[in-house]
């Protein structure tokens, strides 16, 4: 249950930060997108928790550690995603 209310925060945050985004400032917009790439770190931290407790297939991972790594990994995909929007706004303008 845990992961998917952070999923749907993750998404809720994103979607946000995408609607509106002639509204908000530029650095609420990146508050935003770093909530929920934090939250989204943390619900496939424990989607990958929950795997390795059903198969035994390999060793539980801390989950604090684990999060931070898929928190950082979300980030860097958000931050490329906007890179390559950008370029597609202002090749067609």
């Amino acid at each position: 249950m845990h992961f998917v209310i952070c999923m749907f925060i993750a998404f809720i945050c994103l979607i946000t930060a995408v609607l509106f985004a002639e509204v908000f400032p530029k650095w609420f917009k990146a508050v935003l997108a770093l909530l929920g790439s934090a939250t989204a770190g943390y619900a496939i931290a424990i989607f990958i928790r929950k795997i390795a407790m059903w198969t035994k297939a390999f060793s539980k991972p801390e989950l604090l550690p684990t999060a931070g790594i898929c928190g950082a990994i979300m980030l860097i995909i958000v931050i490329i995603v906007v890179f390559i929007l950008n370029k597609r706004k202002t090749k067609t303008a």
